[in-house]
């Protein structure tokens, strides 16, 4: 598979985020270590959680502009609040990202594309999961997975296998602390996208995206 530099794929990264008006925060920005503290409490409140695992790895979206999506953050028991407070601090849908993602340059390709998923949803109100995501494991397992796929399409661009992409997204669902029922769910969708790759090598247009993206850095796939 195809390397990408981590400073093209940051410079990728934040062309995409500011057409969708997104802003873009890095894993060394005090606001992100907030979000994630914040997030591990969440999840630990639920059941047991890898604090060091999610520190080091996990991405979030907030939303932060008004609307729908950032009412329904401020009321998650307990944490709403807070998470209220940052993420409208931000004025803008905000994507917090982890180290992981920003020390690989495809990695973290596949990251933005994955995240701006729940940007969409974010934007058109969709968000009304947003009271249980960080805590109802099959709420996670329904609005993680579509967006797995968008991080497949960028691997197989690259040069991936397309069956090893899914086998690793599938692994990666081990850091959402899903139940079996959700798990399976999260799974059927995963296959449902590599099939989709393997006889169309797209899912939704995300293809084009990223070959003209990686042209504009002098990069052909």
């Amino acid at each position: 598979m195809k390397t990408i530099d981590p400073a093209t794929a940051l410079r990728i990264a934040r062309r995409l985020c500011d057409r969708a008006g997104v802003a873009l925060i890095l894993p060394t920005d005090l606001r992100r270590k907030a979000v994630i503290e914040l997030v591990i409490l969440a999840r630990d409140a639920v059941g047991e959680v890898d604090a060091k695992a999610v520190r080091a790895g996990t991405t979030v979206t907030l939303p932060g502009a008004p609307g729908p999506a950032l009412a329904l953050l401020g009321i998650i028991p307990v944490l709403g609040p807070a998470l209220l407070a940052l993420a409208a601090g931000a004025g803008r849908t905000t994507i917090y990202l982890s180290p992981a993602a920003v020390a690989d340059g495809v990695l973290l390709l596949r990251t933005v594309w994955h995240e701006l998923g729940h940007v969409g949803s974010i934007a058109k109100g969709r968000l009304g999961w947003c009271f249980a995501y960080l805590i109802a494991a099959e709420v996670r397992a329904g609005g993680e997975a579509p967006c797995f796929g968008a991080g497949m399409v960028v691997a197989v661009v690259l040069g991936a296998d397309v069956d090893q992409v899914a086998a690793d997204a599938k692994r990666s669902l081990q850091g959402y602390a899903l139940d079996e029922p959700a798990r399976a769910l999260a799974e059927g969708i995963i296959d449902s996208v590599r099939e989709t790759l393997r006889a169309t090598g797209d899912l939704g247009g995300i293809r084009a995206e990223v070959v003209a993206e990686l042209a504009a850095e002098g990069i052909a796939v």
